[in-house]
């Protein structure tokens, strides 16, 4: 594609972009939370307070710290040591991704690598 060609389909996007952006100006549920946004904003400034305090005020703070993690309430799993017997080299994991140990479980097979476990710990 020119780089002509691709400076019109670009043209293109910003106008279809600009006819949206200003349908949505026009919607009064977006005015009505723009205005909502404002008058907090106003009473967070008046009170010398961010948004992170109005978290914790309302006990949001912890909620939004699990959101961001992705784990929720789901349990650390237990860290196995892995020792192989033949080489006696360690490995230690908590998941059953690690590169090493895929290796021995596709030479060995899986039960056989499972025996290879010398401690299981939290």
């Amino acid at each position: 594609m020119s780089i002509l060609a691709t400076y019109r389909e670009k043209e293109e996007m910003l106008r279809k972009l600009t006819e949206e952006m200003s349908k949505m100006q026009e919607n009064p549920e977006l005015k009505k939370e723009l205005s909502f946004k404002e008058e907090v904003q106003a009473v967070l400034n008046k009170h010398q307070r961010s948004v992170s305090d109005l978290a914790v005020i309302f006990g949001l703070n912890q909620s939004a710290a699990t959101a961001k993690s992705g784990r929720g309430n789901r349990r650390t799993r237990k860290l196995k040591v892995y020792v192989n017997p033949h080489t006696n080299e360690t490995i230690e994991t908590r998941g059953g991704n690690h590169k090493e140990l895929k290796e021995w479980k596709a030479a060995h097979g899986s039960d056989v690598v499972e025996s290879w476990v010398t401690e299981e710990r939290d």
